[in-house]
């Protein structure tokens, strides 16, 4: 939402409003928009830069016909006859999860108020002017339903956007899925692109971790994010700071799954980094068959998010590259989505568990007793015995070294 060219917005806001399409549209969200129907605004701006990555677009017009200005760009056109600052507002908001705002003028403001009184996230771009400038971190009236969140960037007032939308979600959803906390490894964002296709009215809120990371496809910005919880919301490293941000979200939901991806040949396995009886239980009835218990370092005050909230599992998947494996990943979320978690089937009988112990280096080990490492699978170097887990994976490592658990050794 935003203001209309009479307003005489500068080509700096325009090019903001463009960048906020362009991040909707390639973190595969639909932009819904004010379809002007003879002039520019930010909205058709935001339009214009949507489709730059193919985004798909609605625009919500106040004309009786189809015929809008930049129809070029709009996918869908929705014609309510309404007029403009007399009722197409309602529509247009109402059709919305969240919404961002940048300048604006009484127009903007009627549609702030509209999603304020259906409590619909509000993002605000604060240094663009206008009722944006104005609302930035303030609530509409002493009811405080719901405050207009502040951004500095089009990309943290979309990411801000979609993390509000999945709280709201948490309400009407009990499993948050994290994806992409180290940027190289997307296959968690594909998995969960399909089964929202697959099942619209699914039980995951989902978000994407390490936004940042990811659009470079690379580990990290600053720090491993991984590594980071439980975080620092005042810390100058991006993804110190996102830790904090995350582990507030995870909060809210019962269950958090968090899907990484590796290049190491290794299938799917369930990660438990705090092996609590809910935690183990909960891998126990997931349709994975191995589950590795790998405790980081009980000294260290950081480690893995999932090591900090409530009840949640990694999700291992090798290799992360492979159609095969995404297939298969998104074949187990669709399970777990139509079974939810149901604990009458809480058994460890059929389960492969295991835990990490150590370490073994490249400079321990000769080429031909390296070749033969496979994950999970059972092997002898030397004298001892253990199953390899993620073999060539890091520089310098051979792989992790795990026992394999009998399951008496378990309350399960």
């Amino acid at each position: 939402m935003g203001s209309m060219a009479d307003l005489n917005y500068s080509k700096a806001t325009e090019k903001l409003a463009e960048e906020v399409g362009f991040w909707i549209a390639k973190n595969g969200a639909a932009l819904i928009f004010g379809a002007e129907k003879d002039g520019d605004s930010l909205s058709t701006a935001a339009c214009r830069g949507a489709k730059k990555t193919k985004g798909i677009t609605i625009g919500v017009t106040y004309a009786k016909g189809l015929d809008v200005f930049e129809k070029n760009n709009i996918d869908v056109v929705i014609a309510t006859g309404l007029e403009r600052g007399g009722g197409r507002e309602l529509p247009l908001v109402l059709s919305c999860d969240a919404v961002i705002t940048l300048n604006g003028g009484s127009g903007t403001l009627t549609e702030v108020a509209i999603a304020y009184q259906a409590n619909i996230p509000i993002v605000v771009l604060k240094a663009t002017g206008g009722w944006s400038g104005r609302l930035a971190g303030q609530y509409l009236d002493d009811r405080k339903r719901i405050k207009a969140e502040i951004a500095n960037s089009p990309k943290e007032a979309v990411l801000k956007a979609l993390d509000l939308i999945a709280l709201k979600q948490a309400k009407q959803k009990d499993i948050l899925v994290l994806t992409a906390v180290h940027g190289d490894e997307s296959i968690g964002v594909r998995a969960m692109r399909i089964i929202d296709k697959r099942i619209p009215d699914n039980r995951f809120a989902w978000t994407i971790a390490n936004e940042k990371a990811l659009s470079k496809n690379q580990r990290f910005v600053d720090a491993d994010l991984n590594r980071a919880a439980p975080g620092n919301k005042n810390s100058k490293q991006y993804e110190v700071r996102r830790a904090s941000e995350l582990l507030k979200l995870a909060n809210n939901y019962r269950y958090v799954f968090d899907i990484h991806g590796t290049s190491a040949n290794s299938g799917i396995f369930t990660i438990v980094t705090n092996p609590t009886l809910e935690n183990l239980a909960l891998a126990s009835i997931l349709p994975i068959d191995n589950i590795v218990i790998w405790i980081s370092q009980p000294r260290k005050k950081s480690g893995p998010i999932t090591q900090f909230v409530k009840c949640g599992l990694e999700i291992e998947c090798g290799l992360k590259n492979s159609p095969k494996t995404l297939k298969q990943l998104a074949k187990i979320l669709e399970e777990i989505n139509g079974k939810s978690i149901d604990y009458s089937n809480l058994n460890l009988k059929g389960k492969n568990l295991f835990q990490v112990y150590g370490k073994l280096m490249k400079s321990e080990i000769n080429n031909k007793n390296y070749k033969k490492l496979k994950d999970f699978k059972k092997t002898k170097i030397n004298t001892e015995i253990f199953f390899p887990l993620l073999v060539g994976r890091y520089l310098g490592l051979a792989c992790y070294k795990m026992r394999k658990l009998n399951h008496r050794d378990h309350p399960l």
